[in-house]
This record gives structure tokens, C-alpha cells and sequence, in this order.
């Protein structure tokens, strides 16, 4: 199995490939400079040696002697070799050089007068040298050359050095790399680190520390505030699976209690049977209203994406309706102005109804219960006792019941359904006390429009 590269290695390979290839490029360029200009000076030695040659053979006006040999020549290698060439392809060089420098057709063609000065290499007795062929009589011509011996040693030299120097930067940039990337990377690691252990124990209350304000920090700023939701979502689950089960044990004990009181007691009269059977049976709805709060509670709201205009007036009174039907004896008066907004309908019917049955659960038996809509707000008012002030910014708490109603039915978990809802639609929900007495509780939801109302308002009562 290939093993793969982490991020840091390839960071550092890029790095070390990116100096290396500059470095080489740069290399090449300054080598081939060098040697170009050490092969030039190597020309112009050997031009500036042509040029006296020339000189001494114009005092002969065209008429060079056969076999001159240019003043001051010596044996190949003591100082510039010379030689002249003739058209038919003879040599006139110093004593003992003959047949060092064989003359090819194109230095021929220069003696003949078909061609014009060219530089070659050459390999002279062994060595490699650079020649210059060019005319200096009418059927003659001179060959200049100079070993390339020291100019081909110097750059190898020169080369050597260039490439040692563009091994070692290569080689300071890779380490230079790592460092910059163990460096720059380093909170990604702390942040792998941590997501590891959050894994591991399934504790969100790590953080990653945030000491820099680039994109790394604003990653490490963006996990924490995820592991902070997180966290939050795990105490709010566990809380609500904790009240859940308290809430719980205390109607299934009753309702054991009225079971095992009808097994033991078979006998049991027919009147006393039908209260126990009738205590079970609000027990047992007592419970169902608990589950479908909590499976409210725990599933959350809708996405956006799921909401679609609705007529929240239309919505109100259906769940006007469900009460009436609930709670036949409570009188429900409504003034409900047309509103359109975005949402669940079903979803703002439940919100609806828990607001209406805990106006007639706390109210007088009779009512009234005063429901009104307007430009997005709803208001439901009941004339019970109303609710303490210590217990007014707790009303919402999820399994809150206030002492003075602990004696009357129900979980404490409706209006934080409500709660739910309304913050899941983009709404607020709030309770105050009634001027002369009651409750006054107020969801205001973003209403998209208003449709044109059929008179003034749409009374229902």
C-alpha cells in the first residue's frame, strides 16, 4: 500500500521543487555565460595573433614565398600555433608541427578563395583547441590555434561551483520549507489534534487556541464556535433527556399503581372500576401529550427551505376551532387581520394551539380568551390569576411549572414548543401581565405581506 504524503511533505516538496528549479535554470544561464565569454577571450586571443600574421604577410604584396612560416612561430603548445595552407591543400608549418593540423576541404576552400573566416575545434596532438581559418594571399591562407585546455578547465571549475552552490540552496530551501510549513501548519495539527480527541471521548468542551488573525485563525474561530454549538446541543439533549425521564416516572408510577389496583382486585366494584379505568385513561392521554411535546422539542424546527407562504390568519383559526372543540365550555373571542408570511403550517398550528390551551388551562373556566392578529403579531389574553413576576422569565424553560400552578395538569413543556417554533420561524414569543389582570402572551412572526382585507378585519367568535 503506497504510503501517502502528508500536507507538510508536500508542502516542503513543493518548496524544494519550486527553489530547484529556479535554482537550476539560474545555473545553466550564468554556466553558459561563463563559457561564452571565456571562448570569447579564447577568439579574441587568437584574432588579435591573425592580425600581426596578416600584417607581415601584406609586406609581400600577394607574393608569399613557398614554405613562409609567420615570424615568431613555435611548437604547438609553447605559444598560438600557426600554419599557412595552400589552395591544392599543402601545409607550411614550423619544423617538426607538419601533420599536426590537417587542413579540411572547407579551410581549403578558404586558401582557393571559394570561402570566407570561420572558427573551429579542433583536436591538435590530442588536444582540443579552437582554430581560426582565414585568407591572407591569393591562394593561401592561415590557420591560428589556441589549446582550450585552461578555458575547458575553468569551466568545469566554474560549473562545479555552480552546481555546488545550487545544491545547497536546494538544499537550505527544503529545510526552509519544512520549517515554514511545520510553522504554518501547526494550527491545522493543533486543530486535527483536537477533533481527534473531541472523537475519542465525545467531549465538545475542548477549544483550539486562536493566536493569529489569517485564514488558519478564522478556521480555528469557525471550529470553535462549532464545538461551542456542539456542546451546546449535547447539554441541551441530555438536560431534555433528563427532565424527559423525570417527568416521566411520575405518571407511569400512578398509572402502575391504578393498573396493579384493578389486577389484584378483580372484584373490584363496577363504580370504583370505571373511576380507576377513567384515572388510567387520563393518565395514559397525559402521557401521550408529554411524548408528542418532547418529540417536538428534540426534533427541532424545519429548514427554510421546507417553509412556503401561508395565511397565518387561515392558521389561527383552525387551531381556534381545535380549542373550541377542547375546551367546549371556555368562550374564544378573535380578531384576526389577514397576514401572510413564511413558514410551516402545521408547525405555527401547534405553536397556536399550546397558546390557546394554556390560556384555558389557567383561565376561568368560562373565559373569555381574547385572541387578535395584526401586521404579524399574535396575541392571546386570559383573565386567570396571571403569573408571578419571579416566574415570568422562566415560563419558556422547558419543564418550568411556577408553584402556583404545579397543582394543575400538564408537563411544563407547551410554551417552550411555542418557544421553539416561533425562534424556528424567525419570530418572538413573550408574556406580560394584563393591565386589570390575566396573561398576556405575544408571538410576533416576520410577516411577508398583507392581504388585502374584506372590510377591516376577519372576526371570529
Amino acid at each position: 500500500m503506497r504510503a501517502r504524503l502528508t500536507l507538510k511533505s508536500r508542502f516542503t516538496l513543493v518548496a524544494a521543487g519550486a527553489v530547484a528549479t529556479v535554482a537550476l535554470s539560474i545555473t545553466a544561464v550564468a554556466f553558459l555565460a561563463i563559457r561564452t565569454d571565456l571562448q570569447n577571450q579564447v577568439r579574441q586571443v587568437i584574432a588579435d595573433r591573425a592580425a600581426i600574421i596578416a600584417h607581415q604577410a601584406q609586406e609581400y604584396r600577394g607574393h608569399v614565398p613557398d614554405n613562409w612560416i609567420p615570424p615568431h612561430s613555435a611548437g604547438f603548445g609553447v605559444l598560438t600555433y600557426s600554419q599557412v595552407i595552400t589552395a591544392h591543400g599543402g601545409v607550411w608549418a614550423p619544423h617538426g608541427d607538419v601533420g599536426l593540423l590537417s587542413p579540411s576541404p572547407q579551410a581549403i576552400a578558404v586558401a582557393a578563395g571559394h570561402g570566407t573566416s570561420f572558427y573551429s575545434v579542433d583536436r591538435i596532438n590530442g588536444i582540443e583547441s579552437m582554430v581560426l581559418t582565414a585568407p591572407i594571399a591569393p591562394d593561401l591562407a592561415m590557420q591560428v590555434a589556441e589549446p582550450l585546455s585552461s578555458t575547458n578547465s575553468e569551466v568545469a571549475s566554474v560549473g562545479a561551483t555552480l552546481a555546488a552552490l545550487s545544491a545547497v540552496g536546494v538544499l537550505l530551501a527544503t529545510l526552509l520549507g519544512w520549517a515554514v510549513a511545520r510553522t504554518g501548519l501547526a494550527p491545522v495539527a493543533r486543530l486535527a489534534s483536537v477533533a481527534e480527541e473531541v472523537t475519542l471521548t465525545g467531549d465538545p468542551g475542548r477549544r483550539v487556541e486562536v493566536g493569529r488573525r489569517d485564514e488558519l485563525g478564522r478556521l480555528a474561530t469557525s471550529f470553535n464556535a462549532m464545538l461551542g454549538a456542539l456542546q451546546r446541543s449535547l447539554e441541551a439533549q441530555r438536560r431534555l433527556v433528563s427532565d424527559a425521564s423525570h417527568e416521566l416516572r411520575t405518571p407511569l408510577a400512578s398509572m402502575r399503581v391504578n393498573v396493579d389496583l384493578l389486577t389484584e382486585n378483580p372484584d373490584l366494584p363496577a363504580d370504583e372500576r370505571k373511576e380507576v379505568l377513567a384515572r388510567v385513561g387520563d393518565q395514559v392521554a397525559e402521557l401521550s401529550r408529554l411524548v408528542a411535546s418532547v418529540t417536538d422539542l428534540a426534533r427541532g424546527e424545519p429548514p427554510v427551505t421546507d417553509s412556503a407562504p401561508l395565511r397565518l390568519n387561515e392558521v389561527v383559526a383552525d387551531a381556534l376551532d381545535a380549542a373550541r372543540r377542547d375546551w367546549p365550555k371556555t368562550e374564544f373571542t378573535a380578531d384576526l387581520d389577514p397576514c401572510t408570511i413564511d413558514g410551516s403550517a402545521e408547525r405555527l398550528r401547534v405553536a397556536v394551539k399550546n397558546l390557546l390551551d394554556n390560556a384555558a388551562k389557567f383561565g376561568p373556566p368560562e373565559g373569555p380568551i381574547e385572541v387578535r392578529l395584526a401586521g404579524g403579531v399574535l396575541t392571546v389574553r386570559d383573565h386567570g390569576p396571571g403569573i408571578d413576576d419571579a416566574d415570568l422569565p422562566f415560563v419558556f424553560d422547558r419543564f418550568y411549572r411556577a408553584s402556583s400552578s404545579r397543582s394543575a395538569p400538564g408537563s411544563g413543556l407547551g410554551l417552550a414548543v411555542v418557544r421553539e417554533i416561533a425562534h424556528g420561524h424567525g419570530g418572538t414569543i413573550d408574556a406580560d401581565p394584563a393591565p386589570d389582570g390575566g396573561t398576556v402572551m405575544r408571538m410576533s412572526l416576520p410577516a411577508v405581506k398583507a392581504a388585502r382585507p374584506v372590510g377591516s378585519s376577519s372576526l371570529v367568535s
